[in-house]
């Protein structure tokens, strides 16, 4: 294999190039049952400032709003990664979700993530508004490509973790190695590397099994002359073989010439001999036959004789039979009747039940009603309330009329009189009238009603007993009519009694009136023997007559089968001498062929061994080239520590610049610098102090420390976002979060102040620029601020500060 061959298959480790990314865009974030943000934020978190601070006390939720944005995007926060290893399920509750939207270049894209009650995982992607099909595998594979980064190269991007800034201050360069490795990437030559091991051992074992075959092949090819040298032993011995073949091949036809001449008295002999044992079986069975009919014909004896007997047994049976028949019929009818007589009598039964139940309901009604009149305070009707009524209105019209009268009459005392006597007459009526009217209350109406329904239930007692009597003739008429009846049908107690004496009768006379049935039956099964005996006993006489004769004929025909059988036996002796000659022919023609396949073969081989000698010779090259890139050009000696002297001088000045703002210049020059560290490398931080020498990080204060350190994770994160697109490494991103930043660390009057400034000039790399501290004087300096806070039930709240 050629060297830029060896080098393509290596290249197989690092990922596809993606098309240019144009930038993540934070926009807003939507949680609902995501960690500790149990209810869904209202409004969502937006971010519509450049400059963002999202701020509150230390375990509220705030790193949380980070692990969010990877967990719709991959699947994945720094929960699940090692060593946490929280599944998705346990920061993800049923129900819950997470709902982020971005832009990407003019794009906006919406990616939600969550499970159903059911805790079924699903997840939505959508372009300008539009949904964007497929699977979950397939959309995730959608949303790598529209950011153009895995999970690692995106929060290496985007997110500056608070552990990140401390661990670039660690007192130990390859711990520094370690972070650059990881924020650039650069275990992508590790896999490299690791590629190339793996092809090296597949080649090397290729070149030891092409040495093993080489050496097999070169071994077989050197029996090549002795196998050559074998050849003409066999075509000799293959030649005499055919010849012999050929001598016995015309015995052979010669001897079945001869079987063929005799074939005609043998197949006599045969159809003499089949014809001999055929009439031999037939004379046999004839005599069986006759045997069996003889002791048929005993039998049908046998059986007249008992029908006979049972008859003269059964000869009463048909009239016992009929008259059981009669007297079991008359019974049934009988039977009958006395059971249509039962049924009327119980429905007289029921008749009278039902009418003493409803006389005694209809006296229950009309006692309690005429109680009810009893307890009345009245014996005034409605009607005659309503009379007296009348007649008190009528009265007193009459005195009004009176009373007129007088004052009009006052000079006719003739007159007069008559009014007064009158007067007194109609004063008296009505005082007794107003007597009656004084009685009447509400009981009145009551009264008439319960009257009516005492009349009611008279008449309707009345009517039942008149029904009573009439139902009761025609029951008795049914029953008399009934009774007429069975006395008709006449089955007496001697009619019951002579019906169970002829059943005692039948019972034992039935067995054998079956029995005598039987017996004709069979008898009329058996026939007429003795026609049947004649005509057998006439076969047997010819049969054997047949017989006689074929063995007559079989002793001129047993010389001529001797003659048969002696000829076959020689044909077949030459026949079993032609075959093993064949045979042994056969296995020298196999080995003929054997023997020129396996030459054929080893000068395969041989010319194999040609082929695969030259293609060792390019398998030591390609082996040779992958031991110098798995030990040299992929080493860390090689690539890798290529890679971090490419990196670090644009590092160490935008570092110095960064340094410079953030100590306000008392700090200005950052020097990074490789070195080896017992079997590997590592880095060193080098920072010219105030008195003009270079000083390791370490040997710096708390505060000055986290001003070097984010000076140098500033640079990191410019770097990153400015690199171009590199697979799924590497990608332009427009925004940056930085967790805390060890901000606390710093003096609050003038590092923080410096500290801000700085991130504010981070707004010329990124479109959106968001801290997360806990740090309210911070937080105050930001045009944005988002607090989160924790509830007495343990939920994170998110509020917006004016």
């Amino acid at each position: 294999m050629k060297a830029d061959e060896a080098v393509e298959s290596v290249s197989e480790a690092v990922p596809e190039s993606a098309a240019s990314g144009t930038g993540f865009v934070i926009e807003e974030i939507e949680l609902k049952g995501f960690m500790r943000y149990l209810e869904r934020t209202e409004p969502p978190i937006r971010f519509p400032e450049k400059f963002t601070v999202i701020t509150g006390k230390t375990g509220a939720g705030k790193s949380s709003i980070l692990d969010a944005i990877t967990f719709v995007l991959y699947k994945a926060t720094t929960r699940t990664d090692p060593p946490a290893n929280a599944t998705i399920n346990e920061i993800c509750r049923p129900g819950g979700y997470v709902r982020v939207a971005f832009r990407q270049g003019e794009t906006r894209y919406e990616v939600k993530r969550g499970f159903t009650s059911k805790k079924e995982a699903y997840l939505e992607l959508a372009r300008d508004g539009e949904p964007i099909g497929g699977s979950i595998p397939e959309r995730e594979h959608a949303i790598r490509d529209i950011l153009g980064l895995d999970y690692a190269g995106f929060t290496n991007s985007t997110f500056v973790r608070q552990e990140e800034m401390k661990d670039l201050g660690s007192q130990r360069g390859s711990d520094r190695l370690l972070i650059f490795q990881k924020l650039f990437r650069l275990e992508t030559f590790e896999r490299a590397q690791e590629r190339a091991k793996e092809r090296h051992a597949e080649v090397h074992a290729q070149v030891e099994s092409q040495e093993r075959e080489i050496a097999t092949r070169a071994e077989r090819v050197s029996k090549l002359p002795e196998l050559a040298a074998g050849m003409e032993g066999l075509e000799r011995e293959s030649t005499e073989s055919a010849a012999r073949v050929a001598g016995l091949a015309r015995q052979t036809d010669d001897a079945i010439a001869r079987l063929k001449e005799l074939e005609s008295k043998h197949s006599e002999y045969l159809k003499a001999e089949s014809s001999i044992a055929q009439h031999g079986r037939r004379i046999a069975e004839l005599d069986a036959k006759i045997a069996s009919v003889t002791a048929e014909a005993e039998r049908a004896e046998r059986l007249k004789a008992e029908i006979f007997l049972l008859e003269e047994e059964t000869k009463d049976f048909e009239r016992f039979q009929e008259d059981g028949e009669r007297l079991k019929d008359i019974q049934q009818r009988h039977q009958l009747r006395l059971k249509d007589r039962e049924a009327a009598y119980q429905r007289q039964q029921e008749f009278l039940r039902e009418h003493d139940r409803k006389l005694k309901q209809l006296s229950e009604k009309l006692f309690a009603a005429e109680r009810r009149v009893a307890e009345l305070k009245t014996d005034i009707t409605k009607e005659q309330a309503f009379e007296f009524l009348r007649q008190d209105g009528a009265l007193e019209e009459r005195l009004a009329r009176i009373e007129k009268e007088v004052a009009w009459l006052a000079d006719r005392p003739d007159i007069l009189k008559e009014l007064d006597l009158d007067r007194r007459k109609a004063g008296i009526l009505r005082e007794r009238v107003q007597t009656d009217v004084a009685k009447i209350s509400g009981d009145s109406f009551l009264l008439s009603e319960l009257r009516r329904q005492i009349d009611d239930v008279k008449a309707e007692i009345r009517t039942v007993n008149e029904t009573k009597s009439a139902r009761l003739a025609e029951f008795d008429a049914q029953l008399e009519s009934v009774d007429r009846e069975v006395a008709k049908i006449g089955f007496t107690d001697d009619a019951r009694k002579r019906l169970g004496e002829v059943r005692e009768i039948l019972v034992k006379l039935r067995p054998r009136r079956d029995a005598l049935e039987e017996t004709k039956r069979n008898l009329r099964a058996s026939g007429d023997a003795s026609k049947v005996l004649e005509e057998l006993r006439r076969q047997a006489e010819s049969a054997r007559e047949e017989l006689e004769a074929l063995e007559a004929s079989m002793a001129d025909l047993t010389a001529a089968e001797r003659a048969y059988g002696a000829a076959k036996d020689g044909l077949e002796g030459l026949q079993r001498d032609l075959s093993d000659a064949r045979s042994a022919v056969s296995l020298t023609e196999g080995l003929l062929t054997e023997r020129r396949r396996a030459i054929a073969e080893l000068r395969e081989d041989d010319r194999r061994n040609a082929e695969a000698t030259a293609k060792l010779k390019s398998m030591f090259q390609e082996r040779e080239l992958l031991a110098i890139l798995k030990d040299q050009v992929f080493h860390k000696k090689g690539v890798v520590m290529f890679a971090v002297h490419q990196l670090l001088p644009g590092l160490q000045i935008e570092a110095s610049r960064n340094l410079a703002d953030l100590t306000d210049g008392r700090f200005s020059k950052i020097r990074l610098e490789t070195y080896e560290e017992g079997k590997g490398h590592g880095i060193r931080i080098l920072v010219e102090g105030v008195d003009g020498l270079w000083h390791d990080v370490g040997e710096f204060s708390g505060g000055e420390k986290t001003q070097i350190n984010a000076a140098l994770r500033f640079a990191i994160a410019k770097e990153l976002a400015s690199m171009p697109q590199v697979g799924r490494t590497y990608a332009r991103m427009k925004t940056l979060f930085i967790d805390e930043g060890d901000i606390g660390s710093l003096d609050p009057a003038v590092s923080r102040d410096l500290f801000v400034g700085k991130l504010f000039k981070m707004g010329e790399f990124f479109d959106k620029v968001i801290l997360i501290t806990h740090i309210e004087d911070v937080a105050e300096k930001f045009p944005g601020r988002i607090r989160v806070s924790m509830t007495p039930k343990q939920e994170s709240r998110v509020e917006y500060l004016p």
